[in-house]
């Protein structure tokens, strides 16, 4: 079917004909108006392959009560790219992430859990705990989460936190706990690692209490500058760090010291929407420390992994944009914008001052934009086990996402680029969660590891922290995983302690005693 007529039948759901559509938006806005649906659309949607723009989106949107985001999948945007690229991108400063899951109609993929002989297992692949069970709505999951969190990517200059976290770690922020933790001065840095905001820049880092208005960003590794910053004047205290994903290949460590050093006199720049997108432009791209030249060659990146060049944005039209008020006439340079300076899409729609609170909210129908994964007719143990859901046949599952308190869905359409997996299936997740004998400082904490299983040999280590050592997953004969740092010998697997254990290498035949799985690619662990 063409998009011409399936506007056509989107129009018929709701009793519309074009003629009708047209006529209300010339009542609403007026014929001069940006919003106007012209009678010929249909004409050009077949035609010139018109797309509409923002503020006709915003109009079919109103006019027939269907949600803007259903009505731009339409035509093959889908919002939920703005959060899984702007995950894939090797930021130079750390950035908040878009954590929005723009259609909440969407099937996303759910598990039920299988039945285990003993108790659960110190470490073990993901699949034999679970399996794929129905498909459900991404709002159902959203609806279990207890709270809200903060996201932000770390990026390669912010050295305050290394090891602990790495350059291109996700961080997540707990918002709530500061004022406890910050009740006494003293003279060594806090044991946590908070998101600080300094002037435009965000930073993770340790911290040291001077009083209840000046602190001290300080690394407790390495000998880093130490800034002294004060509330209120340009600095705050963002939140947390409580869990990571951190990703298992890192830079070298000359190259991590060599960030360059955050002022205390950075003046502050606040994305203010009272200033409109102009404002926001500005302030988001200077966060973000992008160039127009250097968001220019992103967006050409952008541009060839979504398959369409007017995703590519020239330096100059960039310049352009924050001189001007309104919003781009074309969604893909929107869509961009949003992916580049990471704006989440409604703060952005807000800021070109667009009537949001005029949009409809019904979801359009799965088959009318192509959403696909749908759960198929239910055997009579599939209805059994997802009505018995987050009861005792879901033990593990609901244990989790108490832990947790969170399910970050948004994360879901980026896991092949953050595990660097590209098509990675249950078997390719281990659960670490009960390893009491974590023998690599990441490990600590850890709830899954990302396994590569086409690695089959220990690679050799340049590493110069025991943080940036490789990790692998070997079996054991007795049938058991083992998660660790370790060399190949002379046909012997060595399996290397940390070095703040006492425990001797463990040694084991290749193939005879153990054998490797894989490389760990990535960790999702808690910090807090």
């Amino acid at each position: 079917m063409g998009t011409a007529d399936r506007v056509r039948h989107i129009f018929s759901t709701k009793g519309l004909t074009l003629y009708r559509v047209s006529q209300r938006s010339a009542e609403i806005f007026g014929q001069s108006s940006p919003y106007f649906i012209p009678q010929r659309l249909y004409f050009d949607l077949a035609t010139e392959g018109l797309i509409p723009s923002i503020h006709q989106f915003m109009a079919l949107s109103r006019i027939s009560n269907y949600r803007l985001c259903d009505w731009m999948a339409v035509f093959g945007f889908r919002l939920d790219d703005i959060p899984r690229l702007q995950l894939g991108i090797s930021w130079r400063r750390t950035v908040l992430l878009d954590t929005s899951v723009y259609d909440e109609d969407e099937w996303t993929s759910w598990f039920t859990e299988s039945l285990l002989e003993s108790a659960l297992p110190p470490i073990a692949p993901l699949g034999q705990l679970l399996k794929l069970g129905t498909p459900r709505r991404a709002r159902e999951l959203l609806a279990l989460n207890k709270r809200r969190f903060l996201y932000a990517k770390i990026g390669r200059e912010d050295v305050y936190a290394f090891p602990t976290l790495a350059p291109g770690s996700i961080a997540r922020i707990d918002v709530r706990r500061i004022p406890d933790l910050l009740s006494v001065p003293g003279p060594t840095p806090n044991k946590n690692i908070f998101l600080v905001e300094n002037g435009p820049t965000l930073n993770c880092g340790h911290m040291r209490i001077i009083d209840k208005n000046r602190i001290v960003l300080c690394s407790t590794d390495f000998p880093f500058t130490q800034v002294e910053l004060t509330l209120g004047r340009g600095a705050r205290i963002l939140g947390l760090v409580d869990a990571e994903i951190r990703p298992m290949v890192f830079h070298p460590a000359t190259e991590i010291s060599a960030g360059a050093p955050i002022s205390s006199k950075t003046p502050a720049i606040a994305a203010d929407l009272g200033e409109g997108l102009r404002q926001l432009l500005r302030t988001s791209r200077i966060r973000v420390g992008l160039s127009f030249r250097e968001s220019s060659a992103l967006s050409r990146s952008i541009a060839g992994t979504l398959g369409d060049q007017m995703y590519f944005t020239a330096a100059g039209t960039l310049s352009d944009y924050e001189g001007h008020a309104s919003p781009p006439r074309h969604i893909q340079k929107i869509i961009s914008l949003c992916i580049l300076y990471c704006i989440d899409f409604w703060t952005f729609l807000r800021a070109a001052r667009l009537p949001l609170h005029t949009l409809g909210s019904d979801p359009m129908p799965d088959e009318m934009i192509g959403r696909v994964g749908a759960p198929k007719p239910q055997t009579f143990d599939e209805v059994s086990s997802t009505k018995k859901f987050g009861r005792e046949s879901d033990r593990f599952l609901s244990t989790l996402v108490d832990q947790w308190e969170e399910l970050p869905l948004f994360i879901k359409n980026a896991l092949p680029t953050l595990t660097r997996l590209k098509d990675f299936s249950l078997s390719d997740i281990f659960w670490v969660g009960r390893n009491q004998d974590s023998n690599h400082p990441c490990l600590i904490g850890a709830t899954f590891v990302a396994v590569n299983r086409r690695v089959k040999t220990p690679v050799p280590s340049t590493a110069r922290t025991a943080w940036e050592q490789p990790l692998y997953i070997l079996l054991k004969r007795d049938g058991s995983f083992l998660c660790g740092h370790c060399t190949l010998q002379q046909g012997v697997l060595i399996v290397h302690p940390h070095s703040d254990r006492p425990h001797s290498a463990l040694r084991l035949r290749n193939g005879i005693d153990a054998e490797m799985i894989g490389q760990v690619t990535s960790i999702f662990r808690r910090l807090a």
